[in-house]
């Protein structure tokens, strides 16, 4: 099995070396979780008819997820080493790892699936499909997480934002900028806190950082930043940060039956 996991990671080397980072915008919905779909089918088809082969029992087997879990952890170290604007998350040995370590955690929780008890399987159900549904919802979601930067001027409304390729796109909602206000600390002046005061579609809100505001169930708009004409001068534009995650509640459920798995991991071995 070192072998082959070798040989995929070769394989997905060659790839990095020519065409670089994958390119993750052919992905959005509805293709990337078409996809998705069309490689859980294989995989259950998989386990069905080979499920008790030589080389799915190795590759269900804790010696695998160690391995799989190990070079992603170096993967993630070396990410965080790289200067800006690299990024390890996207190259196509990270991404062919995370699959693997999905289809691992895929494979393992059908193979329990198809000889379930309760009392000895629950746990350790919450605890994989947990995890499974994390990471899947957080590789989906990936592609489908758009964020676009919105410059919001004084008095001046707009419906335009720049997203992370500098393409300018249109919004649906007419942002104003009312007014800016910063909270200083009365022992020494210094800033503690910033809001703005904005028309949204002619409706009054306030932003404060870290205080986003909820435009639907998979949108968040936040307050960034501000800019001044001079050291004296009012404040004449905020930027702003519209974030949409439609993945961002299944990735919460993921998030939940881990916590409840390991849980009620913990109140077993009491």
């Amino acid at each position: 099995m070192n072998r082959w996991l070798f040989i995929y990671l070769l394989c997905a080397a060659l790839p990095q070396a020519v065409f670089g980072n994958i390119d993750l915008r052919p992905l959005t919905f509805p293709v990337g979780t078409a996809v998705g779909a069309a490689l859980l089918a294989v995989l259950f088809v998989l386990e069905r008819e080979q499920g008790n082969s030589r080389w799915m029992r190795a590759f269900r087997s804790p010696r695998m997820a160690c391995r799989l879990l190990t070079l992603l952890t170096v993967g993630c170290l070396i990410g965080g080493c790289l200067p800006a604007g690299k990024s390890v998350s996207t190259s196509w040995p990270f991404v062919a790892l995370l699959f693997a370590l999905l289809a691992h955690l895929y494979l393992l929780l059908l193979h329990r699936l198809f000889r379930f008890a309760w009392k000895r399987d629950l746990t350790f159900l919450f605890v994989h499909g947990g995890l499974w549904l994390a990471l899947l919802s957080g590789t989906l979601g990936a592609a489908d997480t758009q964020e676009l930067h919105i410059l919001a001027p004084l008095a001046t409304p707009t419906r335009m934002a720049a997203d992370a390729y500098g393409r300018m796109t249109p919004l649906p909602h007419e942002l104003e900028l009312q007014d800016f206000a910063v909270e200083t600390h009365p022992a020494d002046g210094s800033p503690v806190q910033y809001s703005a005061s904005l028309l949204l579609d002619k409706e009054p809100v306030t932003l404060r950082v870290n205080h986003p505001y909820s435009l639907g169930w998979d949108k968040d708009l936040y307050l960034m930043s501000f800019g001044r004409q001079g050291e004296t001068a009012d404040t004449t534009y905020c930027v702003l940060q519209l974030v949409c995650q439609p993945w961002k509640y299944p990735l919460l459920a993921g998030l939940l039956l881990l916590l409840a798995g390991m849980v009620g991991l913990l109140a077993r071995l009491k």
